[in-house]
């Protein structure tokens, strides 16, 4: 029901809407000898411009959206109370024939009485395919609105999730060292790009009491915020495992650690490296690519650790060996994730790991820059714009 004009506000409006047509119809008729044609082409477009104001009133103020099953027996009912007026309307036309009759127009009375029923039948026709008409545009207009109100209310979702994601972003960034550290013997460099807002990557350097440093580069499972609550967990638990431990030892602690809480399908790779005040190495390397020591001449070689190299969390128990080497004055190590091999290159290939040490070899040492920017900047000219997982490297050089 509308909640205005209720049951005798639509009479009154069907009363405005017939009276006027029917009045005007046989006014004009009477006094001027208009032949019936030209007077329902005069009466019926004031009858349906007073019918769209009549549903123009009538639809716009529905309080809630109208299926159509109601729609149609709104429809119904109003065409049905057009034709209980218009009936009304055809006793008013007639008394105002008899009343004409009255004044010598018998002949004129008579075929006005004989032409107001099809005539309000007509208008009546009018009326109803006006409401379906109405009807088709106001559930045209209310499913727009709806759908621009759920367009908006995406949006403004999306804005919020846009939001957490850069305040997820900046806390993870606060967590990672600062990239760029310089020490009396060593340089450390790192860099860490995200696939998507946050990354499931990540890299750590710290110093122990005993004077040796420790250098980490990991890969979480998966990429996004499940991967990056992983690794938040992992970077925190890494430096307290570390102390008073060796590399092996360190992954075996924090291998139980993640298999008890991981599901089967989480895992994290991770490369931890042990670093002397002398340059001597001790590597343990749990699924990541093998790492390589870049010669200051170019030259280039892999540090490859034994097997096993299950990523971490896979089996709570796993022994992982080491690989030693020394770092001599000038020389640099390289820890990097996976993602810089298995970049896609732009015929949709991964790069290979090949080509990377191509690109390692060609790029150039430049002292106004840090050197990792400059490999970043090859391999992305080497691979397409968009990233499909983290990149992440670390670059130790003994100075």
């Amino acid at each position: 029901m509308h909640p205005i004009l209720g049951k005798r506000g639509r009479l009154l409006a069907y009363l405005a809407l017939f009276g006027p047509a029917g009045l005007l119809l046989a006014a004009v008729v009477q006094q001027n000898d208009v032949r019936w044609p030209v007077a329902l082409a005069l009466a019926v477009p004031l009858t349906v411009v007073l019918g769209f104001l009549c549903l123009a009133a009538w639809f716009p103020a529905q309080s809630a959206p109208l299926d159509r099953t109601h729609l149609w027996q709104s429809i119904t009912s109003h065409f049905i109370g057009a034709l209980l007026t218009s009936s009304l309307w055809q006793l008013a036309a007639g008394g105002w024939a008899w009343l004409l009759s009255r004044t010598n127009a018998l002949r004129d009375a008579q075929e006005l009485l004989a032409h107001v029923p099809a005539l309000f039948f007509a208008v009546g026709v009018v009326v109803y395919l006006q409401a379906a008409a109405a009807a088709y545009v106001y559930l045209a207009v209310r499913t727009s609105h709806d759908a621009e109100k759920q367009v908006m209310e995406a949006q403004r979702r999306q804005e919020l999730a846009l939001q957490e994601l850069e305040i997820a972003r900046g806390l993870q960034h606060r967590l990672l060292p600062a990239p760029d550290h310089r020490g009396d013997r060593f340089r450390l460099t790192a860099r860490n790009l995200a696939a998507r807002g946050v990354a499931g990557d990540f890299y750590d350097y710290f110093s122990l009491p005993d004077g040796s440093l420790r250098i980490a580069v990991a890969d979480v499972a998966g990429k996004g915020v499940a991967a990056s609550l992983i690794m938040a967990a992992v970077k925190a638990v890494l430096p307290l495992v570390a102390v008073d431990r060796s590399v092996t030892e360190t992954l075996g602690d924090l291998n139980r650690r993640l298999a008890g809480f991981l599901d089967r399908r989480e895992f994290v790779a991770l490369a931890l490296a042990a670093v002397d005040p002398e340059g001597r190495v001790e590597l343990a390397n749990a699924g990541l690519p093998d790492p390589y020591v870049l010669g200051p001449g170019g030259e280039i070689r892999s540090l490859v650790a034994p097997q096993p190299r299950l990523p971490l969390g896979l089996r709570s128990e796993l022994s992982y060996g080491i690989v030693t080497a020394r770092l001599e004055p000038g020389e640099r190590l390289l820890l990097l994730t996976d993602g810089l091999p298995e970049a896609p290159a732009s015929e949709g290939e991964p790069l290979g790991y090949e080509a990377l040490e191509e690109v390692v070899r060609r790029t150039e040492v430049d002292p106004s820059r840090p050197w990792l920017d400059g490999l970043f900047e090859e391999l992305r000219e080497a691979t397409q714009e968009e990233l499909e997982d983290d990149w992440t490297a670390l670059l130790l050089e003994r100075r």
